[in-house]
């Protein structure tokens, strides 16, 4: 190992610990934005976007219910969750910068989940209880873990990370029940 390997390892070793120090999530850290949308009903639509140190939180119940996160240049630790429970539920999450944390869980019949995690030690976490739910997990670049656990039918789940010339990147998938496609790339 040379200077330069061992100091990009110490660097990457230690950003993560800085991540936590500065989480809007646990802290409270003033520069940060939080952004929470609650929607109890029928054909909701929930947007989110920020940049910047932010949290994100969209929780919906009821049918057919829409909730998308966008989150960008998060020098650390952007937390986005969205939670739905009913009927023909779409999330979508879409984070750029590093030590993003995406968190999605879907309850119920033909929900579907996409993460989009652009940047360096990102986690993509997604669970879905039902039937005809499907998951798709990016990540690019390296140090990144994708889980994804899914109960019922229908089920798919892709995860494709870092692509070519990445190291360092982690996948979990789980499914139970038929009709299952399980796709990984890393």
């Amino acid at each position: 190992m040379n200077t330069r390997e061992i100091l990009l390892i110490v660097i990457l070793l230690i950003l993560p610990e800085l991540a936590f120090a500065f989480d809007c999530g646990y802290k409270g850290y003033q520069g940060c934005a939080i952004a929470e949308i609650k929607q109890i009903g029928f054909l909701n639509d929930a947007n989110i976007e920020t940049s910047g140190v932010n949290r994100a939180s969209i929780s919906q119940e009821g049918l057919k219910n829409q909730g998308q996160i966008k989150q960008s240049w998060a020098s650390f630790g952007t937390n986005g969750e969205i939670l739905q429970y009913g009927n023909n539920n779409l999330a979508y999450q879409h984070q750029i910068g590093i030590y993003n944390y995406a968190y999605a869980e879907q309850t119920g019949l033909f929900n579907s989940t996409i993460q989009e995690q652009k940047g360096l030690g990102n986690v993509a976490n997604a669970k879905q209880f039902g039937v005809g739910n499907e998951a798709v997990q990016v990540q690019q670049t390296s140090f990144n873990s994708a889980t994804v656990l899914q109960i019922g039918f229908y089920n798919k789940a892709y995860q494709i990370q870092g692509l070519t010339g990445t190291w360092g990147n982690k996948s979990n998938l789980m499914q139970i029940g038929f009709g299952k496609i399980t796709i990984i790339v890393q």
